[in-house]
């Protein structure tokens, strides 16, 4: 893998201390709270000061070349994650949408970033006992039905024709998947850890809009599109994600409490995410918008809250409808990319029909489309399902498809019942979901991450309410 100019990285640290600066008052906001216990404040301070000078003498030698300024942040960041298991989740996840080790790929410590970080979450949760999550029996249900797709999505990898090579994919790519939503159902455990995590999908995206913003409009485009870097850099999986993050940005604007600084961040913030929508060109992008508006309107808030509700789906559904008239966007390749969709659904009902137990196999698409695909062929090289379901029931059978879909229904269900106290949650859900109709995110974690935070705020509201009855 060849490295990506260094400049990326450097808008990516440019983002970072605001990352930490929402930590770092989230932990003090935590630590005010009636009944937040610290043994001896200052021992505690002597030891967190310490972990940081050696973390940051450690990153400093590793990352000197590179960038000593994003030595520093980690040692910040690794430092305040010792704090409270939520923190550390915060960094993980933050991490998992820079992924600094896609820019830089010959640096050691970049490249153990995800497992240094992963074994700190888990470090981390093991010496707060009083900090963890309480999963319930709703709980419980949800994860059951995803364990279930996980062992049978790992069952298809058998019926693959290299199965090592698969099953080692398998854990490379869909395995953290199931592991980020486990650890959102037992790290977020109160109401301010919600809006903690909440905040870190926003400022992650940001930064993720920034290089894209960067590549676009400074760098000038290599393409029509406006795309980021990395992974999940292509335009429709940019988009995608901008769409999910949005209302986590503009409800809390519209909020009774909120005061002026939070509405012009959160209005400001979507109209960002507006503009680099509409410069990807992506039309699943903007029904997911339209999708969203529709929902604010018919299933918003109370009637308190109506004028936030209608500006919100005034300001996506403008953007909806004004990109769909004036999108600039020829109208051959347009049509080629639906009918193209078209015929990759169909191949994989083709697939599905022809392979009902485990489909063909884990990340097996790309291999088998020219043989089960029926229609005329627009692109060429390895293709996908272009569509979350359906690549599912390919690739899994009718049974994996089937727990997908399940596991899908059983979040949005839980979502639309806490739509009063989490409205954000079901926007994102709602949008996201149809975007994801249009993409191959079947097991790439971003429905994964909004999955565990819809199900850990049910989790924890569950836990509170129960607690009031007993009272």
């Amino acid at each position: 893998m060849i490295s990506l100019p260094i400049q990326y990285l450097h808008l990516e640290t440019g983002i970072f201390p605001v990352f930490l600066v929402m930590v770092f008052l989230t932990q003090l906001a935590r630590a005010n709270e009636p009944g937040y216990y610290v043994q001896s404040g200052r021992t505690h301070m002597l030891w967190l000061s310490a972990g940081f000078v050696f973390f940051s003498l450690v990153f400093g030698a590793l990352l000197y070349k590179v960038s000593p300024l994003l030595a520093v942040e980690l040692a910040a960041g690794f430092t305040i994650s010792m704090l409270h298991p939520a923190n550390a989740l915060c960094l993980f996840v933050h991490l998992l949408f820079l992924r600094p080790w896609e820019i830089v790929t010959d640096n050691a410590l970049l490249s153990a970033l995800p497992r240094l970080v992963g074994a700190l979450c888990v470090f981390s949760w093991l010496i707060h006992p009083g900090q963890h999550a309480k999963p319930t029996g709703r709980t419980s249900g949800v994860l059951v039905v995803l364990l279930g797709f996980s062992i049978w999505l790992f069952l298809s990898t058998f019926v693959t024709p290299q199965i090592a090579e698969t099953q080692a994919d398998w854990f490379a790519t869909y395995f953290k998947s199931p592991i980020v939503f486990v650890m959102c159902l037992f790290f977020i455990e109160s109401e301010r850890s919600v809006k903690e995590f909440e905040m870190t999908l926003v400022i992650s995206v940001l930064a993720m809009m920034t290089v894209g913003f960067y590549q676009f409009f400074i760098e000038g485009a290599s393409s029509a599109r406006l795309e980021s870097v990395g992974m999940f850099g292509n335009s429709n999986d940019l988009a995608s994600v901008i769409v999910m993050v949005i209302p986590f940005a503009l409800v809390p604007a519209f909020s009774a409490a909120s005061s002026l600084v939070p509405q012009a961040v959160g209005i400001l913030f979507s109209g960002f995410s507006l503009l680099l929508i509409w410069f990807t060109r992506s039309r699943g992008a903007m029904l997911a918008l339209a999708a969203q508006a529709l929902t604010a309107m018919n299933f918003g808030g109370s009637s308190k809250r109506w004028l936030g509700t209608m500006l919100l789906a005034g300001l996506l559904g403008a953007g909806y409808f004004t990109a769909i008239k004036v999108m600039p966007r020829d109208a051959e390749d347009m049509e080629i990319s639906s009918e193209s969709r078209i015929t990759f659904w169909k191949t994989a009902v083709n697939m599905t029909l022809h392979n009902p137990i485990f489909g063909v196999g884990f990340d097996e698409f790309p291999a088998n489309y020219d043989s089960y695909s029926t229609g005329v062929k627009y692109v060429w090289g390895l293709r996908t399902a272009h569509s979350s379901w359906f690549l599912a029931f390919a690739e899994s059978g009718v049974i994996g498809g089937l727990l997908f879909v399940t596991f899908f229904l059983m979040v949005l269900r839980t979502a639309w019942r806490n739509r009063q106290r989490w409205p954000a949650q079901f926007y994102a859900l709602a949008g996201y979901g149809v975007a994801m109709s249009f993409l191959s995110h079947t097991y790439t974690f971003y429905f994964y991450l909004l999955a565990g935070l819809v199900i850990a705020s049910d989790a924890f509201q569950e836990g509170l309410n129960c607690e009031q009855d007993i009272s």
